[in-house]
């Protein structure tokens, strides 16, 4: 290495004298040149005037061979931590330093030291203090794996019936209540006639169906992006994979099941085992990816497959279309406990099925009655709103996409009259808006307050309101009575975003008057509200960030000295800007 960096420095300064026995001489106007190439850069100039001999007399360095071997030696360890010193900028941009600071603030103490023994001209403490440099770099990587990636718990939501759970692979079964959490290698099943629901911590949820044993093989949350990484296994049964916006963009999630492995970006996918050898599955919104015997499949909006163990997965076949029941309406009031229905004969249904529920989300008490034709009877509806909806199955048992929600109010005269609103069963509302347009449908007859003033219902129960907004919260209280005197109270939380809190940002860079100081990565925080997402843009790239379950979010940027950083806020479904400012880096 020593004789070709002579031979450059040759073929680039005829001036200087070289020779393999008296090794180099050159010029002081050459000092930074001969630093660049043998000791790796300018600024370790000291290095090589330190081990250079000055000849005062002829106005020379001379560089012996024993002076180039050490030279040679210090370059070898430079190159290294040139290497480590790009690893440390990935470490920082990857969130190193909220999650490994104090080992960050170790490392940087010992670059500071080496550039002070370089200042002196030191080699050996330079090279040993790179040596500690490595180490310490190899320290933060593992605290940033041990502090950015945690493992998270998933949590029993909903149980219909016996739910049971075990703690590792080979514990011993227990009843599980809601509210219990599952970690790692903890398995959760269902028994006859009996659904559970696992709730993640991005929103995401798994339901079971009866008969179910699956195994969570893990549960990671990356704290810096929020992202979560799921593996569930079905030794047997079926689950439905419901993935929040958050799991379906940031997360993970895979399913194992026989043969197959499903890598789930939907918020509406199910399968089933239905043997030992055989798993179906169906695929309503997203994209699933499908892989079983080196194959690979995707599967799109209503598309599913068949795997068979030593057979690689089925091409994606067309689900059935959603049946429509034959009512006028999507409501129906009845005063018996049973109702006939009748919906569209699907082409290609084998069987039908009917579910009904007290939960319009169907999570809660839920019956399914099984049909071989387009029609069946209902009995022992319970007094009060029930919500129906109707799938239809193939010949190769693939669920067909479901049918839009039917409601039937069961009344005997003595119950308080129903109550809907069109934002749902959102308990809280946000909007950046001064006023709010709050709808509804209630008992026709009825009388609405809300908030203690009265609201005008139509002939067919509807009712409409523009409520004025103060900051933060606006509690509401609606009020329904029905011409017997029955009540139904409905109480809703209408939030007005505040674009101060929305830009009340943390930044690790100082930061003041819209104006931020360099560094090579800055990370920046806040508390926004759930319902929003944070895009950070800066030159031609963009960062987008959804907020958490309680607003918080953070993205780490890179922009360039004396540019412009733009951070907006906006709406995760309708994209929406609420808010934005430009920001300068200087």
């Amino acid at each position: 290495m020593i004789i070709s960096l002579l031979l450059l420095l040759t073929a680039l300064h005829s001036e200087m004298i070289l020779s393999e026995r008296d090794g180099l001489v050159f010029k002081p106007p050459e000092l930074s040149q001969v630093s660049r190439e043998l000791a790796g850069s300018e600024s370790n100039w000291p290095i090589v005037f330190q081990t250079a001999e000055y000849v005062s007399g002829e106005n020379t360095f001379v560089l012996d061979a024993a002076s180039m071997a050490e030279l040679g030696r210090f370059l070898e360890s430079w190159q290294d931590l040139e290497k480590n010193r790009k690893r440390y900028s990935d470490l920082i941009r990857n969130g190193a330093g909220v999650f490994a600071a104090k080992e960050v603030a170790r490392t940087d103490s010992i670059y500071q030291a080496f550039r002070g023994k370089v200042d002196k001209g030191d080699i050996d403490s330079s090279v040993a203090l790179i040596s500690d440099y490595d180490r310490s770099i190899s320290d933060m990587a593992l605290a940033l794996e041990e502090n950015r990636v945690v493992d998270v718990e998933a949590r029993l939501s909903e149980k219909q019936g016996t739910v049971e759970y075990r703690r590792g692979l080979i514990g011993q079964w227990f009843s599980a209540t809601v509210g219990n959490l599952f970690r790692e290698a903890d398995g959760v099943r269902t028994v006859s006639e009996s659904t559970g629901k696992v709730t993640f911590v991005d929103g995401s949820e798994v339901t079971l169906a009866k008969s179910t044993t699956a195994i969570i093989r893990s549960s990671r949350l990356d704290r810096l992006t929020n992202t979560s990484n799921v593996e569930i296994n079905i030794s047997q049964g079926g689950l439905l994979a419901r993935l929040s916006a958050d799991g379906i963009e940031r997360s993970n999630y895979q399913i194992s099941a026989g043969s197959a492995i499903m890598l789930v970006k939907s918020s509406n996918f199910w399968t089933e085992k239905t043997d030992e050898d055989r798993v179906v599955m169906a695929n309503y919104t997203g994209t699933t990816t499908i892989t079983a015997e080196n194959e690979v499949i995707n599967l799109g909006r209503n598309q599913g497959t068949i795997v068979v163990r030593g057979h690689v997965p089925l091409q994606p076949i067309q689900l059935l279309p959603a049946p429509r029941l034959r009512w006028a309406a999507t409501d129906s009031v009845i005063t018996g406990d049973r109702i006939s229905l009748t919906w569209n004969e699907i082409d290609g249904a084998a069987s039908y099925e009917v579910d009904i529920s007290d939960s319009p989300s169907f999570d809660g008490w839920v019956r399914s009655i099984q049909s071989e034709s387009n029609q069946s009877t209902l009995t022992e509806i319970p007094t009060g709103i029930s919500h129906l909806r109707i799938r239809a199955f193939d010949e190769n048992d693939l669920r067909g996409a479901e049918s839009q929600t039917y409601r039937i109010l069961r009344s005997t005269g003595t119950l308080p009259p129903y109550l809907f609103l069109e934002d749902g069963d959102r308990a809280e509302i946000y909007t950046s808006d001064t006023e709010y347009t709050l709808s509804g449908v209630t008992e026709p007859g009825s009388t609405i307050r809300i908030n203690g003033n009265t609201a005008t219902v139509s002939s067919s129960g509807e009712f409409s309101v523009n409520l004025r907004l103060d900051p933060g919260l606006n509690p509401v209280e609606l009020i329904s009575t029905s011409m017997s005197g029955n009540i139904t109270r409905l109480k809703r939380s209408i939030i007005k975003i505040s674009e101060d809190k929305l830009f009340d940002l943390n930044w690790s860079s100082f930061a003041e008057d819209g104006r931020v100081r360099f560094a090579e990565d800055i990370f920046i925080s806040g508390r926004a509200y759930p319902p929003l997402e944070v895009v950070a843009r800066f030159g031609d790239l963009e960062k987008i960030v959804p907020c958490g379950i309680n607003g918080n979010w953070a993205v780490s940027v890179n922009p360039e000295p004396d540019s412009d950083l733009t951070i907006a806020l906006r709406y995760r479904d309708s994209k929406v800007v609420i808010g934005e400012r430009t920001y300068r880096i200087e």
